[in-house]
């Protein structure tokens, strides 16, 4: 089994800074990113921008001494991101931060970030290329598929289901037994208390102060 010497991030904006300073935390050596939007010197958090990553095969040492991870806010991007690091062959690890709580019983696949102060619980499974973001929490036999995103203080009760590539928002809340469907958009602080289809798009209500007319 080849040996890594550091792990390389493909994406370099706000995101890919949180997940280095995460994986730098768990002992990780960032050996630097690869992004569209960066041509090949400079740094970024002390770690040097690689190229542009177009061609991952354009330095060997990239595959051969590195693992890789797709540390890319935008969910399809970052799914896309994932398939073509497997199609050619990249070791993609896992990132828990060490303040995150995840039960030995959790699955928790290629790709997945899980940030501080996140929890999962006993026999939970987060798919590959999933984000937990900070402090949100999955309780027991929750299932999350591959590319979803569950934003920062975000709750899902015991047994929910969170289809691919779904979006959970900030605060939002997912009562038990809750399933929300494929490609489905939940706004946040938005409570759902029933399921929600493949593509569904549940706003979160917007509050109003100061409209009373009464005089």
């Amino acid at each position: 089994m080849r040996q890594s010497i550091g792990l390389i991030l493909l994406g370099a904006g706000g995101h890919a800074k949180v997940v280095a300073e995460l994986a730098r935390s768990t002992g990780w050596h960032v050996a630097g990113f690869l992004a569209p939007a960066s041509g090949q010197g400079g740094s970024n958090l002390d770690a040097p921008l690689l190229g542009d990553g177009r061609d991952l095969t354009a330095d060997p040492r990239w595959l051969e001494e590195h693992d890789l991870f797709p540390a890319i806010g935008n969910s399809e991007v970052r799914w896309r991101e994932f398939v073509r690091l497997t199609a050619v062959g990249a070791r993609i690890p896992s990132l828990v931060h060490p303040n995150a709580v995840v039960s030995s019983s959790a699955r928790v696949e290629a790709g997945v970030v899980v940030m501080a102060g996140a929890i999962v619980q006993a026999d939970a499974m987060i798919g590959p290329a999933v984000i937990v973001n900070t402090g949100a929490q999955v309780d027991h036999d929750c299932e999350i598929g591959a590319g979803a995103m569950i934003a920062p203080g975000a709750i899902l009760c015991g047994g929910v289901h969170v289809g691919e590539h779904a979006f959970v928002g900030a605060g939002a809340v997912l009562v038990p037994g809750i399933r929300v469907g494929k490609g489905a958009f939940v706004g946040a602080g938005t409570t759902v208390v029933n399921d929600l289809g493949d593509g569904t798009q549940l706003k979160a209500s917007r509050r109003t102060h100061g409209t009373s007319t009464a005089g």
